[in-house]
């Protein structure tokens, strides 16, 4: 199987040294990047720079912020096929648009480094959802998996959190309160109704069997 993952945190621009980002590490995207390859899958990873933890045995391709990451997948997958997609980047819903500094309004591309002795503005604009593109883009038609984190979420708000998630085939969500050193937890979402739950050990076969059940090749 021809798989392609994105991993890690899209950085957005304040100024030439400074950014907008989270703190998603690449660490879940490298592990199903790496464990799927070794399985014998051809997998190219599309890692944000910043990421702390990369793939090490597959193809890797790297993006900077939003619109890097969205042009990148886009020549990508209309460049190759790929029979699964799995979106794990974390996606900045914002970025900025205009510094405020002053009485003057700059542009984040515009500015070296913003002076650090005035207190500033900073407009943001939102960013569409790639996810929504992605199987637009492809050239041919993948499975695409969608992830989605969110954060002390129980019960009717998770439902509406992984609701909100659109274009995917099914989609994996995990709580920020239940990543730890030593487990971290999945459940799996078709059409909002949850199949199953399982560990970063058995995610990538837990994928590659969702696939399965949707795709034959």
């Amino acid at each position: 199987m021809k798989i392609l993952i994105t991993l890690g945190a899209t950085a957005e621009p304040i100024d030439g040294v400074r950014f907008i980002t989270n703190f998603s590490s690449g660490a879940t995207g490298s592990f199903l990047a790496d464990s799927l390859h070794k399985q014998g899958h051809k997998v190219l990873a599309l890692c944000a720079k910043t990421a702390k933890y990369l793939p090490s045995s597959c193809r890797k391709d790297f993006f900077t912020d939003f619109d890097s990451l969205d042009k990148l997948i886009k020549k990508t997958i209309k460049k190759e096929n790929f029979d699964l997609i799995i979106h794990l980047a974390a996606v900045s819903d914002f970025s900025p648009k205009v510094i405020i500094c002053g009485d003057k309004k700059l542009l984040p591309k515009d500015v070296k480094k913003l002076p650090s002795d005035k207190d500033l503005q900073i407009v943001l604009k939102s960013n569409f959802k790639i996810v929504e593109r992605i199987k637009d883009y492809a050239a041919n038609k993948p499975v695409l998996v969608a992830f989605k984190l969110t954060n002390g979420a129980k019960g009717k708000s998770v439902v509406e959190a992984v609701s909100k998630v659109k274009g995917a085939d099914f989609v994996v969500h995990n709580d920020l309160t239940q990543i730890t050193q030593k487990s971290r937890s999945f459940t799996i979402y078709k059409n909002v109704v949850k199949q199953k739950t399982c560990s970063l050990a058995k995610l990538p076969d837990t994928i590659l069997a969702r696939t399965l059940a949707i795709k034959t090749f």
